[in-house]
């Protein structure tokens, strides 16, 4: 247990999401308390309480703070591709981070929770809107996908990965395939990038008005 010192109001909460994040990642979003949080950040139970409410709302700013990151990612990819945002470079930060299977159980015990289900990712809209400059920077001039289409890529993309993540082991092994072979994850990405790259760029290449 960290030892009890005075500290402000922002290293408290500071403090204790880091607690959590690392006791999450050891233990599992399944296997911590509000209490246990509070006893590694060395604060009183009351404070965690007081600052997250409930632990499925410090599970959410854990999980924030996780997609925070992704996003980091997301955008370094596309400034290295000097503003074009690939299909293949977006599947490739979202598999490297789908492979992290603590945050593949945060981000599943989040979504099937009654109080985190449908709440407000602004850090998805923000992406959404790295993209979208970064593929008009790229197509200044020319036709470029709508709004909703690349939306859509977005979340055939997330969809994909994700389930991917939580079921390919399994469904690989149901088809006869051995489960562990890198080749076959390999295999996967590229054909999503694929299919959703050239989405991307039949609208863009539609007439107008068609």
């Amino acid at each position: 247990m960290a030892s009890r010192r005075r500290r402000s109001p922002a290293e408290s909460r500071a403090e204790l999401l880091a607690a959590a994040a690392g006791l999450i990642r050891e233990r599992g979003p399944d296997n911590v308390s509000l209490r246990q949080i509070a006893e590694a950040a060395g604060v009183a139970h009351g404070l965690a309480s007081h600052y997250f409410g409930t632990y499925a709302a410090l599970v959410r700013e854990v999980l924030r703070a996780e997609n925070d990151r992704i996003e980091a990612r997301v955008r370094e990819r596309i400034q290295a591709e000097d503003g074009v945002p690939t299909a293949a470079g977006i599947m490739g930060v979202l598999f490297d981070t789908l492979a992290d299977e603590s945050y593949l159980r945060l981000f599943v015990w989040a979504e099937m929770h009654a109080e985190y289900r449908g709440a407000a990712r602004p850090e998805l809209v923000e992406l959404v809107d790295t993209m979208e400059a970064g593929i008009r920077a790229a197509l200044a001039g020319g036709p470029v996908p709508s709004r909703a289409r690349i939306e859509a890529v977005v979340l055939v993309g997330l969809s994909a990965a994700y389930g991917f993540a939580i079921g390919g082991r399994s469904w690989l092994a149901g088809l006869g395939h051995d489960p562990g072979d890198p080749a076959y994850e390999a295999e996967f990405r590229v054909q999503l990038a694929r299919m959703m790259g050239a989405h991307m760029v039949e609208e863009a290449c539609s007439p107008v008005g068609e």
